[in-house]
């Protein structure tokens, strides 16, 4: 079915007798804020609460709106479910109220008493105090709230990672319907239950569709900056390609303070005051909040850190100096409630690093990086603040106000002002560009829609393995001893497929290490996939061509350094990080191979009828050189004796161009 847009919710709701318009985030931009994985997934509920766990996402009954969208009834649905909820980065819970205990939610008490029954939802199998109880046997919480219900709108939210708090003095609804997409609801059927829910309970028709503002151009940012007295250019990111890298999972997350430091873990994004901008921007004072933050971010598959400096101590960096001082109080940022040490304690204490920058600043540009997973490298001969803006999205930050913030402090800093917007240079590879390519390296290549594969494709499912590409069967990995033993075993099927599984984000990011491999594990495993690797019946470890022919330097006269590491620790070391080793068996008889460019799906693997499978779009997840990733799956066919025989597909209703 065609994507609801907000038009449609409109139609629908009015078509119920419903008030209904759509405002932008701008217009309510006082109230919306960024999720944190410290807040509960809670119900829309607008009443008081013993809840202090503020920042999560809003459903219908909280966990139980997932489990009815669902038909999910039991008790085991219920648990299985908050441990998804927290898998996902969220807290599960479920409420009751001062006056009904657990029967105090609306939308549970509706759902048990059979009100949905007409529209085709189950009842549940258990009653409201079984179903709190195994939410908090899973590691869930359970909220009551207090008085009486005086809501007087329907917030439903459709911008992504944001949401609406609850007020006890100025109730409302607040239905995060993006939340939706995250575990897979039936969005038209889960709105269609929330509305429904509303006019059972007796609450308000009237509903507010908040979509994204539009977002930040290049040129909106030159012409701000601009109006503050600053010279700003657009540039690509053609212009900087000397010094711009792609961003690495072990690189730390640092400030932009262009000095010399005692860092040595290069290649990751950089925000002014590393950790503390994503506090400043969330209003985040406390130092749990700064806790929580720092566990965020390394969850996100980053490194999180705080600085100093050889001259001032932890309040050598000057962004921390601006905010703790108050030079930020006329912009509506609240005061840290903690000094520089206790801050870098914290951040230290939950598994960050503090560096230490030294010298004096010397910086002549700011870079604002607009471009997804890449960086600029600081160079204390050649100092320059590098702002990657990109990962403000990554967190949730309101973009605009981050980015007022971060112009501010270089002008209070007495920095240049002097900017450099970097933005993506525009694609240089269409489908047809991949045929053209490919039938220049002598391959068989067309474009074909995926309706021509429609029986094959299918929706990636996040239990299933980021797994190599290979198309032979697997084995049972018990069948190899106790070292394999949590390797596949032939059930874990829709996961993405990629050459060498995790090995193609390290062999693209030139990511050699054995410590790179585990921070690009969990970063697979944040992005919501299950890392593997693999190995098969013939030669252990080394049965995965792909890594055999980069760790035997196949790859070096394309660029590509060689692992540090052999098979037995590569594996070892996925399996560590929480990855999975899989075992192939058989012969290759691949006889095509896909280039799957429609996001979200795959192909399955099939022993009787071999493909290598190659889900092209998830290069664009881990920020990989796309153009370069194709090029070296093409290579990995050919030095492998593959078929010359590609199909490239394409999503449904893009036009299918035989000539680049």
């Amino acid at each position: 079915m065609s994507e609801l847009t907000p038009a449609d919710i409109i139609s629908a709701l009015q078509s119920r007798g419903w008030e209904a318009s759509i405002i932008s985030s701008n217009d309510i931009s006082g109230e919306i804020v960024p999720t944190k994985s410290s807040g509960i997934l809670k119900c829309v509920d607008g009443r008081g609460s013993d809840n202090k766990n503020f920042g999560g996402p809003k459903l219908p009954g909280g966990v139980y709106a997932i489990a009815h969208n669902r038909h999910a009834t039991s008790l085991s649905d219920i648990t299985s479910i908050a441990e998804e909820v927290s898998s996902k980065g969220y807290i599960p819970s479920v409420h009751g109220d001062d006056s009904s205990d657990m029967l105090g939610c609306g939308f549970f008490k509706l759902w048990i008493t059979g009100r949905f029954d007409d529209m085709g939802y189950p009842r549940p199998e258990f009653d409201a105090n079984q179903g709190a109880k195994a939410v908090k046997n899973a590691g869930g919480v359970i909220e009551m709230h207090h008085g009486k219900h005086t809501e007087k709108v329907v917030y439903i939210n459709l911008c992504p990672n944001t949401t609406i708090e609850p007020n006890e003095d100025d109730q409302r609804f607040v239905v995060d319907a993006w939340v939706g997409g995250k575990f897979s609801l039936d969005i038209p059927k889960f709105l269609i239950g929330a509305a429904a829910t509303v006019e059972m309970l007796g609450g308000p028709k009237i509903a507010k569709i908040v979509v994204p503002a539009p977002p930040l151009t290049p040129d909106d940012i030159a012409a701000a900056l601009r109006s503050r007295g600053w010279k700003a250019d657009v540039v690509t990111s053609d212009d900087v390609s000397s010094e711009m890298v792609p961003a690495k999972s072990s690189g730390i997350l640092k400030c932009v303070d262009g000095r010399g430091s005692d860092n040595s873990r290069f290649g990751g994004p950089k925000l002014p005051g590393g950790v503390y901008a994503i506090a400043h921007n969330r209003h985040a004072t406390s130092l749990s909040d700064i806790t929580s933050i720092t566990k965020e971010v390394s969850s996100a598959g980053f490194v999180p850190s705080v600085h100093g400096d050889d001259s001032s101590d932890m309040l050598g960096c000057g962004f921390f100096k601006l905010w703790i001082t108050g030079r930020f109080d006329d912009m509506g940022y609240p005061r840290p409630e903690f000094d520089a040490d206790q801050g870098a304690k914290a951040v230290q204490k939950a598994g960050g690093v503090i560096e230490m920058h030294h010298g004096k600043h010397t910086e002549k540009v700011v870079y604002i990086n607009l471009c997804p997973n890449t960086t600029i490298e600081p160079d204390e001969n050649n100092q320059r603040f590098v702002v990657d803006a990109w990962v403000g999205g990554k967190f949730g930050l309101d973009v605009p106000r981050f980015l007022v913030s971060a112009a501010a402090t270089v002008e209070m800093l007495g920095g240049p002002r002097i900017a450099k917007i970097v933005t993506p240079s525009p694609p240089k590879l269409s489908p047809a560009d991949i045929v053209a390519v490919l039938e220049s390296r002598g391959w068989d290549a067309c474009q074909i829609s995926e309706d021509d594969v429609a029986e094959e494709l299918v929706q990636t499912k996040s239990s299933g393995i980021l797994k190599c590409v290979d198309g032979r069967g697997e084995l049972d990995s018990k069948l190899f001893g106790l070292f394999f033993c949590l390797g596949s075993n032939n059930s874990r099927f829709g996961g993405p497929k990629l050459p060498g599984g995790v090995y193609a984000i390290a062999h693209n990011r030139h990511a050699t290490s054995l410590s790179d491999i585990t921070s690009i594990t969990k970063e697979v495993s944040s992005a919501g996939f299950v890392p593997s690797v693999h190995g098969d019946d013939s030669s252990d470890m080394l049965g995965c061509g792909f890594f055999k022919l980069w760790i035997t330097g196949r790859f070096d006269d394309m660029g590509y350094p060689r692992p540090e590491f052999d098979a037995d620790q590569g594996a070892k070391a996925v399996q560590k990080a929480g990855g999975v080793i899989e075992m192939h068996h058989g012969k290759h008889t691949e006889k095509v191979v896909y280039i799957n460019l429609c996001p979200n799906t795959t192909i399955e693997p099939d022993e009787n009828n071999q493909r290598f499978v190659v889900d092209a779009w998830v290069g664009g997840k881990f920020g990989l050189d796309v153009p370069r990733f194709l090029v070296s799956a093409a290579a990995t066919v050919e030095m492998l004796g593959g078929p010359k025989v590609a199909r490239i597909i394409v999503p449904r209703g893009m036009p299918i161009i035989e000539e680049a």
